[in-house]
C-alpha cells in the first residue's frame, strides 16, 4: 500500500468533486448495480463513484460558548426563524418528552440531546440500551480512518512490468475505493507506450488485490446484500462496480483499454506482482478526507469498507475483519469514545449484529466537532448530510412542520429494513449547538418512524 501526504493545504476543501459515474467497459460487462430507491440509504450503493450533493456552506470551527467561533460565510445557512439570545434548553426539553411519546416509533429505541458546550443531558430514553445501528456505524469508521490514515493521505494505483516475463503487465491494488476506468485508461495509455517502445505488442494481464485477504462476508451480513448492497471487499475495483470479483473485472477495463492502443491482450489473470517488477504507470487518488466525505454524504458502504480495512493496515494491524474491528477499537478507546456494550463486525453498519448505544453516537459527534482536524473534513460542505439539502438528508426536512430544521441539521442517516437512526449536530434557534442520537430497532413501518425521528431532531433546534 502506498500512502503520500500532500501539503496541509489540501485539507482545506474536498480534493476535488468525485468523478462522474462510469460504467465499467469489460470483455464480460459487469452487471449494472441496483436501481435507486425511494431510501436514499440504498440509492447511495449504485455502480459507478458518487458524486457528493453539496451544501452551501459548512460548520465553522466550534467556538469555546458552544456556537460556532463567527456566524460568517463558515456557518451554515438557516431557514429558521432568527436567532435568539433567549436559551431554549427547557422548552425542547419539554417538547421532546412529549414528542417522544409518538407512536410511530415503536417501543425498541433510544435517544438522547445533549447541550455540547456544558456536555448536560437536555433529555434522554434508554441510553445504555444496544441498538442496531445501521449506517450510522459509519461514523466510527470516519472517525477510525480520519485518526489513523490522515485527513490528506492518498493512494496510489500502480501498473508494473514483470521483471521475468517483459509481456507480463500487473494491475497492483491498494484498496482505492475511488479508482476510475478514466484514470486507468490514463494509465494504460502510457503502458501501451512503453511496451511498444521496447518492441512488446503481446500482453497478459494480471490483478494483484492481495492487499487485503480473500474476501468473505461480514458476521450479520445478509447473503443477499452482496454484491447489490456492499461488494466482496477487494483490493481492486473501478468505477465502483458491485459485482462479485471487482478485482477481474478491473484486469478486463484495462486490457480493453491496452487493446484500443494497439497491443493484443492474450488473457487476464490474478498473481501476486513478481519481486524486482518495475512500475510503469500510477494513478492517485483523491485524498482519504474526501472518501470520508462521500461515505458520510451518500452512506457509501463500499467506500467504507475499504477504510475500515486501510485504517488496520496503516497501524500495524492484519486487513481482514478481525484485524480491522481490533484497530478501529483501540482507536476509539485511544481518544476517549465511550464503547461500553459497542459491538461491530463491519465499517458500513450493515451487518445485524452490530449493536451501540447512543452514547457511543455522541461520543464521535462531539469528537468530531471539537477536534479541528475531523471537524475540518466531517463538517465541511461535502462532508456530512445537511437537511432538506444535501446527501442521504436531501429529500428530507422538506415540509412543516419539520422543515424549520432545513439546514441547521447535520446528521448521519441508517437504514435496514426495520432500522431507522440519526445522530449529528442540531444547530440551535438559540445559537447553541445540542449532540443528538436517535436510533429506532424494531420498526418496519419506514416513513412514519422516519418522520417522528426527524420532528424530534427539529425540536432539538428550538424550531418546531
Amino acid at each position: 500500500m502506498t500512502i503520500s501526504r500532500p501539503r496541509p493545504a489540501a485539507l482545506a476543501a474536498l480534493t476535488a468533486v468525485l468523478a462522474a459515474a462510469v460504467t465499467a467497459a469489460s470483455v464480460t460487462p459487469a452487471a449494472a448495480g441496483p436501481t435507486a430507491s425511494g431510501d436514499l440509504e440504498r440509492a447511495a450503493s449504485t455502480t459507478g463513484v458518487p458524486r457528493t450533493t453539496v451544501a452551501s456552506t459548512g460548520l465553522a470551527p466550534f467556538g469555546p460558548t458552544g456556537g460556532p467561533l463567527s456566524r460568517s460565510a463558515g456557518t451554515a445557512s438557516t431557514d429558521a426563524t432568527t436567532t435568539t439570545t433567549t436559551d431554549l434548553t427547557s422548552s425542547i426539553a419539554t417538547k421532546l418528552t412529549t414528542r417522544a411519546k409518538d407512536t410511530r416509533l415503536g417501543t425498541a429505541w433510544s435517544g438522547q440531546v445533549v447541550d455540547l458546550a456544558t456536555g448536560r443531558a437536555v433529555w434522554s430514553r434508554s441510553t445504555t440500551t444496544t441498538r442496531l445501528p445501521a449506517s450510522n456505524e459509519k461514523l466510527i469508521t470516519a472517525y477510525v480512518a480520519m485518526k489513523s490514515l490522515g485527513g490528506g493521505a492518498t493512494l496510489t494505483t500502480s501498473v508494473l512490468q514483470g521483471s521475468r516475463y517483459k509481456s507480463s503487465v500487473y494491475l497492483k491494488g491498494v484498496g482505492d475505493p475511488t479508482l476510475t476506468s478514466a484514470r486507468l485508461k490514463t494509465m494504460a495509455s502510457t503502458v501501451a507506450s512503453t511496451y511498444k517502445a521496447q518492441g512488446i505488442t503481446a500482453v497478459k494481464v494480471f490483478v494483484d488485490d492481495s492487499l487485503f485477504p480473500a474476501p468473505t462476508n461480514a458476521t450479520g451480513w445478509k447473503a443477499e446484500w452482496v454484491p447489490s448492497e456492499v461488494a466482496p471487499v477487494r483490493a481492486l475495483v473501478v468505477d465502483q462496480v458491485n459485482v462479485m470479483d471487482t478485482s477481474v473485472n478491473a484486469g478486463y477495463v484495462l486490457a480493453n483499454q491496452l487493446r484500443s492502443y494497439g497491443l493484443t491482450v492474450n488473457g487476464v489473470g490474478r498473481a501476486v506482482v513478481e519481486t524486482g517488477s518495475t512500475t510503469v504507470a500510477g494513478s492517485t487518488s483523491p485524498s482519504v478526507g474526501s472518501m470520508v466525505q462521500a461515505m458520510l454524504n451518500l452512506s457509501q458502504n463500499d467506500y467504507a469498507e475499504a477504510l475500515f480495512r486501510l485504517a488496520a493496515l496503516k497501524r500495524g494491524f492484519a486487513g481482514d475483519w478481525t484485524g480491522a474491528r481490533a484497530n478501529a477499537l483501540q482507536v476509539l478507546q485511544r481518544y476517549g469514545v465511550y464503547t461500553k456494550g459497542l459491538v461491530f463486525y463491519d465499517g458500513s453498519g450493515l451487518s445485524r449484529s452490530d449493536r451501540m448505544p447512543v452514547t457511543t453516537a455522541l461520543y464521535l459527534v462531539k469528537k468530531m466537532r471539537t477536534q479541528p482536524d475531523v471537524n475540518s473534513v466531517v463538517f465541511a460542505s461535502p462532508g456530512m448530510p445537511v437537511a432538506g439539502v444535501s446527501g442521504t438528508l436531501e429529500n428530507r426536512f422538506t415540509t412543516a412542520p419539520t422543515s424549520c430544521a432545513r439546514s441547521i441539521v447535520r446528521a448521519k442517516t441508517g437504514s435496514l429494513d426495520d432500522v431507522v437512526t440519526l445522530s449529528g449536530i442540531a444547530q440551535g434557534k438559540d445559537g447553541r449547538e445540542r449532540l443528538f442520537s436517535l436510533l429506532v430497532n424494531a420498526n418496519t413501518a419506514t416513513a412514519g418512524a422516519r418522520a417522528a425521528v426527524d420532528a424530534l431532531t427539529a425540536t432539538a433546534t428550538g424550531c418546531y
